[in-house]
């Protein structure tokens, strides 16, 4: 066990020898450190459990309460924490303010702890679940489930972040954390962290690894069925090529939504492309609906239009019932100058989908383009009766207003009509 003598040195060093420097709040129970520099002089897992009770301050013989010393806080404080995330139980003297950890929590304290993460976990209060797994790793040094819970933790940060950055930054802490669960666990008494595990390594692009995993994970023979389900399910995902497709979903992310006359920085080409490299891999693996669409996608924001109907087509082959598909191939369709093929694939759309106004405003566009200027204003009329604010529906139906006026030719292709270059 820590010698608690040093520890008060080392705590007085950390708070300062007077309590009135603004380092530290006395929140309840929480001793708030709130200077970094200051904060890392408290490991955030001691090398040894600390003692379960202690019936007196040693310095004074005065009454203890059970504290938590930490990061955690309101306001600006939540920065410190991310920065360096402590919470460790320990003892502070009520009249002296000697202190000492860690507390060895017991085993009831620590089913609170993880109830009362899970109920901030399941809200999305990330940082709130943390602070309680962490007071249960920061009381038990080596505890397998302690890490679990946090790479499952990270792993829920990782899938409710929303950008490509942040989304890497928790998929790597959660490998860690799997790790150290593994580690910590050499009979493998917890068999199943090892799947998680493998998906948050297939995540960060190490699928070698994953499927290694995997495999040594399915050669134990006395592998729970439950576990073992789980594992084959992931390991057929994998085949099938899926983290390929969540990590160049991830990568394009809005980019692949935006207009294809939208310039393209250097950065978001080098995503579209990267991007672009891992669902080609996916298709090859498995031609699944959603793996060609988002290529389509990608492969028409990079003005690669012969790539993108290739794809879109594919798609539209292997899930000809899916309106979203109708739409992108009609979309490419137009900007192919091939207005003709793209009216029965509208048509068909606004089948799947008659309330959708977008739908219906593309059908117009569609019938404007093929010379039908009568159901062209049919079409815009419905659709913006679906929707009376879009912005767009009212565009077209100026336009086609300036048609049926003479103030201007009907276009004939889709940059005709918006007054853009080929």
């Amino acid at each position: 066990m820590p010698s608690l003598t040093s520890l008060w040195y080392r705590v007085l060093a950390a708070l300062g020898v007077h309590r009135s420097t603004g380092d530290v709040a006395f929140e309840e129970d929480r001793v708030i450190l709130r200077d970094l520099e200051r904060a890392k002089v408290f490991p955030q897992e001691p090398r040894e459990p600390g003692r379960r009770e202690m019936a007196a301050c040693e310095r004074c013989d005065g009454p203890l309460r059970k504290v938590v010393f930490t990061t955690a806080g309101g306001g600006d404080q939540v920065e410190i924490w991310r920065r360096y995330p402590l919470a460790v139980d320990g003892w502070m003297c009520r009249r002296c303010g000697w202190s000492a950890m860690p507390r060895f929590i017991s085993a009831e304290e620590s089913v609170e702890y993880g109830r009362v993460a899970a109920e901030h976990a399941s809200t999305g209060q990330f940082d709130d679940a943390e602070f309680w797994l962490r007071r249960i790793i920061g009381s038990w040094p080596g505890y397998a489930p302690g890490y679990a819970d946090l790479g499952q933790l990270s792993s829920a940060r990782a899938e409710a972040a929303t950008g490509p950055e942040a989304k890497a930054r928790h998929r790597s802490e959660a490998e860690g954390w799997l790790r150290r669960a593994v580690d910590a666990d050499p009979d493998r008494r917890l068999a199943g962290v090892r799947v998680p595990l493998a998906r948050a390594l297939a995540l960060t692009g190490k699928e070698r690894e994953a499927f290694e995993v995997l495999d040594g994970l399915l050669g134990d023979p006395a592998l729970p069925a439950s576990v073992r389900a789980e594992a084959e399910a992931l390991a057929a995902d994998l085949r099938d090529g899926r983290a390929l497709f969540t990590r160049a979903a991830e990568m394009s992310g809005h980019l692949a939504l935006e207009p294809r006359s939208k310039p393209l920085a250097a950065a978001d080409r080098d995503a579209l492309e990267r991007a672009r490299a891992l669902l080609r891999q996916a298709a090859e693996r498995k031609g699944a609906f959603a793996n060609l669409w988002l290529l389509g996608k990608v492969e028409m924001r990079l003005g690669e239009l012969d790539a993108a109907l290739a794809a879109l087509q594919h798609a539209h082959a292997i899930d000809p019932e899916q309106a979203d598909g109708c739409r992108e191939l009609g979309a490419v369709y137009l900007e192919l100058d091939r207005a003709r093929d793209a009216l029965p694939i509208a048509r068909r759309a606004i089948e799947l989908r008659p309330e959708d106004a977008g739908l219906r405003c593309n059908l117009a566009v569609i019938l404007l383009l093929t010379g039908d200027v009568e159901g062209a204003l049919a079409e815009a009329n419905a659709a913006l009766s679906l929707d009376p604010t879009d912005a767009i529906t009212r565009g077209v139906l100026e336009l086609i207003d300036d048609v049926v006026t003479g103030r201007r030719q009907r276009p004939r292709s889709l940059a005709e009509a918006e007054g853009r270059k080929r």
